[in-house]
């Protein structure tokens, strides 16, 4: 079974209490601490809202607060480039739409370009310019299909593709604004 990763970075560095409570939970387990960053490895099927309600408990009972990642399973960064800007982002639970945000907004230029060439080697600059097209035509796949010049089947192809290799919903806001911020700005 494929398996996912968690980071949480928790600013004053303590975690052996919620490495406590990481035990409680047989679909997640602790397995390192990299960098003052906690490596947590979870079932394929531990989801983003999981993980939210995990923060929550772990935030009533101990009353810790922490930046958690939601890995996307083909992310390729060092945990040492991510923690400098851990360092700096509010508390709370990212998934990679939410993540580009803050590195875009907050202008960490060298992480964005970074993330810009991951994307481009990860899904291609066609499956990109059509995911960004989709967005610049409302969401609309007839009209989108029309502007690109690409057959219906292939729109949709194309879209699909993305989606299953970014884990980015494609008909998201969220993902809309991350990605325009990503590539069009």
């Amino acid at each position: 079974m494929d398996k996912r990763y968690l980071y949480v970075f928790n600013k004053e560095g303590d975690y052996k209490s919620i490495i406590a409570l990481i035990n409680l939970d047989e679909r997640i387990r602790y397995l390192n601490i990299i960098s003052g960053v906690l490596v947590i490895e979870a079932d394929c099927d531990y989801t983003l809202n999981e993980f939210e309600n995990f923060r929550e408990f772990v935030l009533g009972e101990l009353l810790v607060d922490f930046i958690g990642f939601f890995i996307p399973k083909d992310f390729d960064f060092s945990i040492e480039e991510l923690k400098v800007i851990f360092e700096k982002i509010n508390f709370g639970i990212y998934d990679i739409a939410s993540f580009i945000m803050e590195v875009c907004l907050n202008k960490y230029d060298n992480f964005k370009k970074k993330l810009k060439s991951f994307y481009y080697n990860l899904v291609g600059i066609e499956n990109i310019n059509t995911a960004l097209g989709f967005i610049d035509n409302n969401f609309n796949a007839s009209f989108t299909s029309k502007q690109l010049y690409l057959h219906r089947n292939t729109l949709n192809y194309r879209l699909d593709n993305f989606v299953l290799k970014t884990e980015m919903d494609i008909k998201s806001f969220k993902t809309a604004i991350a990605l325009y911020l990503l590539f069009k700005r």
